[in-house]
């Protein structure tokens, strides 16, 4: 038993003295050469070290070396395609004694990494080319030497990429990664993390086969990435014989879009929109452009499926594709309205920024169920979107709005230092009201009918859009209803006067005709309008109703918020005017602001038309069908009256009781209004009771 023990405990000091003094035993610096020679081999580039070199057993046989660097390619800048403060070079211990070297893993730590893309496409990382910056034996479709790293890994290092095509570069520090290639024809595997560009990241790769890939024959890519809050993933099939190429499956996901494209090298414009993006679907791409088909992609409130493409070739990336959406909402890349609690609310006057339209050119066709632009709801439609260099474009065939169909056309230039606007609308059997509440913020408009408009304008901000409108319009609208008003009984009202001009009196007619449970029916309201720098201005508004018709124009300043209507409304006693009623047209002003509209009677416009009319007839004297002088216009007796004139010999009355007695013809109610409205226009008073009155020389 106790010779059992000595035994072990002598294997024990043996083993101890190998691992303690064979290192010793080795002639270190014999080896260097060796070392370096088996290192260029491996490598297929020049490899040397400093004289610092050591050697050791435990717990794996490795040299330690200093200063090691591995040479550039010929072609490229830079003496070195990488450098290494500290190298533990793994040997195989019994190959030593029989004066061999045989190196089976590399641990760098703090290396510096250089890797370069020439103007001509070739790359100085090729460890299985020759050494030159012009296209090798590999990339003509010769054989190449095989390769054998075993385990390799990086500690604390740090790379730089650079793209002289391009013109790009890429960092990378703190590179902790360990790769594994045992041969060209196993797989590359790959794993580890970094800071690239600053963004915490981490790589996990493997490649099948290196040599495949090398040789122009398929071979297959598994990645998943991450880079700060975006990840990528993808399981593809490489080839390289005509470029190369790529397919497969493939996810992007990145919650802060601006960061990753500029992790990428571009900088998107600090603009409303572009903040988040999930894509999704099956890869087809090469060196200069991707196609993503099956596609399910998310960016920003946008959920889409189709097939979309994206080219990086040109001077900016440009997206093109077949897409539909459930709803399209581009309320994020709009000025958010400005809230007003009382009423429609003021343009703003912030600036404005489409500088996001030189992100990115596109070419799309989207199908969507709806669009949400701000307030407004768009249902069913389709949209062709062309970007071209900050120009967007949107042709509307199919336009679903409000229960009505149509087409329209919108563009937004953003080229210039002032965005330019344009667009031509015209849809058909839109429902009125939910319309305007969701456009002028009101919902007082009732009828189904059709609208039109064409614009163009200028401007960075909602105010100096709308000081800069320019085009015209129209629309149709039938069997619908003005909530808030009765104008054909305000009209009624009117004609109901019997004792003359009452101010208070039509103070409560209006009154009475306005208010939340009043309303003006029609059966048609239609008017065309013209657009001048913001300005409005309607030449013909007509509407007709049972008991009402109503004709007139007027002008809206959009810069202001303003409004002027004038109407002439003409009411009846009869539904449609038919013959036997009774009518009278009380003009009607409208007036305000979009948020505090006015209505009342309009007594200039009264007086005018009366005068008009009066002295038209003032100094004819009419003839009957027999040749004998007709009636007198009681027009002329008021003019008369009111500016003075001629007495005319008076009649001798008749006496009570005489059978030619006539009596006098009352005024008619708008004879009655004329002459009130002249006298107040003309500041003649109310002729006062006849015992009262004292007779007068007539004025000149």
């Amino acid at each position: 038993m106790n010779r059992i023990l000595f035994i072990v405990a002598a294997l024990i000091a043996l083993v101890l003295a190998i691992v303690l003094f064979l290192p010793g035993l080795i002639p270190v610096a014999a080896f260097k050469g060796r070392i370096e020679t088996q290192a260029s081999n491996a490598l297929g580039r020049e490899v040397t070290f400093g004289d610092d070199l050591s050697f050791r057993i435990f717990p794996r046989t490795a040299f330690r070396v200093t200063d090691l660097t591995i040479a550039n390619a010929d072609g490229f800048s830079g003496d070195y395609l990488a450098r290494v403060e500290e190298a533990d070079i793994g040997v195989k211990l019994l190959p030593l004694f029989s004066d061999s070297v045989e190196i089976d893993r590399f641990v760098l730590t703090r290396p510096d990494i250089r890797l370069t893309r020439s103007a001509n496409g070739a790359v100085n990382w090729n460890l299985a080319q020759t050494e030159s910056a012009e296209p090798s034996e590999a990339e003509t479709g010769g054989t190449q030497r095989d390769l054998k790293l075993g385990d390799v890994r990086i500690v604390d290092g740090a790379a730089r990429y650079e793209d002289l095509a391009a013109g790009t570069s890429y960092v990378a520090e703190d590179i902790d990664m360990k790769v594994v290639l045992k041969s060209l024809s196993e797989p590359l595997e790959a794993n580890g993390t970094m800071q690239f560009q600053g963004a915490p990241a981490s790589v996990d790769m493997v490649l099948t086969s290196l040599q495949n890939v090398m040789n122009k024959e398929p071979g297959n890519l598994k990645l998943d990435l991450k880079v700060g809050d975006a990840e990528i993933g993808a399981d593809l099939s490489i080839a390289t014989k005509d470029g190369v190429r790529y397919s497969g499956p493939a996810s992007l996901s990145a919650p802060d879009l601006p960061a990753l494209a500029a992790l990428a090298g571009t900088e998107l414009a600090d603009a409303p929109g572009f903040d988040s993006l999930s894509v999704k679907g099956d890869l087809d791409g090469n060196e200069n452009s991707v196609r993503l088909q099956n596609a399910e992609i998310n960016f920003d409130e946008i959920a889409a499926q189709g097939a979309i493409t994206l080219n990086w070739a040109g001077a900016r990336p440009k997206a093109s594709g077949v897409l539909s959406t459930e709803k399209l909402d581009l309320r994020p890349y709009m000025p958010p309205p400005v809230e007003n609690a009382e009423g429609f609310p003021e343009w703003s006057e912030a600036t404005m920024d489409f500088s996001s339209l030189n992100n990115i050119d596109a070419d799309f066709d989207i199908s969507t169920n709806a669009i949400y632009v701000n307030d407004l709801e768009f249902g069913e439609s389709r949209i062709k979107l062309l970007v071209d260099a900050g120009r967007l474009t949107a042709e509307i065939p199919e336009l679903s709005m409000y229960g009505g169909q149509g087409s329209g056309r919108m563009v937004v230039n953003a080229r210039g230092a002032t965005p330019s606007f344009a667009g031509n609308f015209d849809v058909g059997a839109v429902q009125a009201q939910p319309f305007s509440k969701d456009l002028m913020k009101h919902d007082n408009l009732l009828g189904l009918g059709s609208f039109k408009l064409n614009f163009t304008a200028t401007g960075a901000s909602q105010a100096a859009i709308m000081r800069t409108v320019d085009g015209s319009g129209g629309f149709d609208l039938a069997d619908g209803a003005l909530k808030g008003v009765n104008i054909a009984g305000l009209v009624r009202a009117v004609g109901e006067f019997q004792t003359g001009f009452n101010p208070a009196a039509l103070q409560r007619a209006v009154a009475e005709a306005r208010g939340p449970t009043q309303q003006t029916d029609f059966s048609e309201f239609l008017s065309d309008f013209s657009i001048a720098n913001g300005l409005i201005t309607a030449p013909t508004i007509r509407l007709n109703g049972p008991y009402l018709s109503m004709t007139g124009q007027g002008t809206i300043n959009l810069a202001e918020q303003t409004i002027d209507l004038r109407l002439l409304p003409k009411g009846s006693s009869t539904l449609d005017g038919e013959e036997g009623g009774r009518t009278i047209t009380i003009p009607v002003r409208v007036g305000g602001t979009f948020s505090k509209p006015t209505m009342g009677v309009d007594a200039e416009s009264l007086a005018r038309t009366g005068l008009q009319r009066t002295l038209e007839n003032v100094f004819k004297d009419k003839e009957g069908e027999d040749g004998a002088k007709a009636e007198q216009d009681p027009a002329r007796t008021i003019i008369e009256g009111i500016i003075g004139g001629q007495k005319k010999p008076t009649e001798p009355q008749p006496e009570d009781g005489d059978a030619g007695a006539t009596e006098s013809k009352p005024k008619s109610t708008e004879e009655t209004l004329i002459n009130e409205g002249l006298n107040a226009l003309f500041g003649r008073k109310k002729a006062a009771p006849a015992e009262e009155q004292k007779e007068e020389e007539p004025q000149q």
